[in-house]
């Protein structure tokens, strides 16, 4: 494990962040938890480019940083300047770690298994970004490690309850690459503090069914509406976490069917 001041600091403290943050205090850290609004509690700080204000003053910590990169123009150019802004007060105050969330998305659609090694090119405008984010920290001269997280379920993320009933581009046998919110949490506790022979790591359930078989799964426990798909080609696209769990990682849930009943 690393020398750590047990000090971190959470970028968005949302629907990842805050249940982190949680667990990292839980295991001793001082931890400080960003918001944009003002909420006058311990343990918070009011972060808001929009105001000019920063209230973030935590030297030598481990930062991780949770914001959604968002999905409109606006949404994206303001995820943009919080990254940049994160990297420097982070550099500036001797962070120990920046540990970034970023998305299995970055990779292509290609059926095949990826790896933190995988060589790929960039193919579409939404990936383009996500690399760029990317390379923005590993330019940024802090000590980091990408964390490219899979698709994430969880406490009010049932993918039973957003896609019952709807039909879906993608093909029936098409592998899903998810993970639980309690597996997130407890990844990036464990990649904030071990030593890590990489500095971009997958953090995906070792588990891939089929979209039917998984979305089955998931609508029928929730009594809803089936999920219905265009196509049936088998694509077996498949992002791999043999990384990290040779580390030493264990996953809570290494089967999603399970990880489906904890949402």
């Amino acid at each position: 494990m690393i020398n750590n001041s047990n000090n971190g600091v959470v970028v968005g403290a949302g629907w990842l962040g805050q249940p982190l943050a949680n667990s990292l205090e839980a295991d001793g850290w001082q931890v400080v938890r960003t918001s944009r609004q003002a909420k006058n509690k311990p343990n918070w700080a009011q972060f808001n480019l929009e105001q000019g204000i920063c209230e973030v003053d935590m030297p030598h910590a481990v930062w991780f940083f949770c914001m959604p990169p968002g999905r409109t123009i606006e949404a994206q150019h303001a995820y943009s300047q919080y990254l940049t802004e994160s990297l420097a007060l982070a550099k500036a105050q001797q962070a120990k770690r920046f540990v970034f969330c970023s998305t299995t998305g970055v990779y292509p659609t290609k059926a095949q298994t990826y790896t933190e090694l995988s060589a790929f090119e960039a193919s579409a405008e939404k990936q383009s970004r996500l690399l760029e984010n990317e390379q923005q920290v590993a330019d940024s001269g802090l000590h980091y490690v990408i964390v490219r997280l899979g698709g994430l379920i969880g406490e009010k993320r049932h993918p039973g309850r957003f896609l019952s009933g709807k039909t879906l581009s993608s093909s029936a046998n098409a592998l899903v690459n998810m993970l639980h919110q309690d597996d997130a949490v407890t990844g990036l506790s464990f990649i904030a503090t071990h030593n890590l022979t990489s500095s971009i790591v997958n953090l995906v359930t070792p588990h891939h069914p089929t979209k039917q078989a998984f979305y089955a799964e998931a609508t029928k426990l929730l009594a809803v509406d089936g999920v219905s798909f265009e196509k049936s080609n088998l694509e077996e696209r498949i992002i791999s976490s043999d990384l990290l769990v040779e580390q030493g990682f264990q996953f809570q849930y290494d089967n999603l069917f399970e990880a489906l009943k904890h949402c």
